[in-house]
């Protein structure tokens, strides 16, 4: 299963949000360098602090691997990004194949709470045509953030 980038341009105005940025890739760790490269860059290229950049960088590495971690076989992981002018919005879905959220008491949960300022995780119930539970993950990073 190979990757997929696309970038979306919904409408020529986006308010305060540049166009998003998707890619689509197997649910599979070999995959999670592609993600972490994709997310970096568009950081670097939107001028965060390489402070900043570190942390969306750790912070898409532990969403992305919690989710492939409950990932079923043959699924996918999509994530996009939305850049805007004072903050990183990034959603990432999967399809677990058992139900059940991620530990959102262990370290890494913690690590993600400390670099984000939102953390939403939701799980939808047994989708057949997908043989899971669609699982989305969503954090926002502000800009300039102490």
């Amino acid at each position: 299963m190979g990757s997929l980038l696309r970038v979306t341009n919904f409408s020529a105005e986006h308010g305060p949000f540049g166009a998003p940025v998707e890619i689509r890739v197997a649910a599979q760790l070999t995959q999670l360098p592609i993600v972490r490269g994709l997310a970096e860059t568009l950081v670097l290229l939107s001028d965060f602090t390489l402070d900043e950049v570190a942390d969306v960088r750790l912070a898409v590495d532990e969403v992305c691997s919690t989710i492939i971690a409950i990932a079923g076989p043959e699924t996918l992981l999509t994530c996009e990004f939305l850049v805007g002018d004072a903050e990183l919005q990034v959603r990432v879905d999967g399809v677990a194949a058992a139900q059940g959220m991620p530990d959102q008491r262990s370290f890494g949960w913690h690590v993600l709470r400390t670099l984000c300022d939102e953390v939403i995780a939701e799980q939808q119930d047994f989708d057949a045509s997908l043989s899971g539970y669609p699982t989305t993950v969503r954090f926002r990073r502000v800009r300039g953030k102490a």
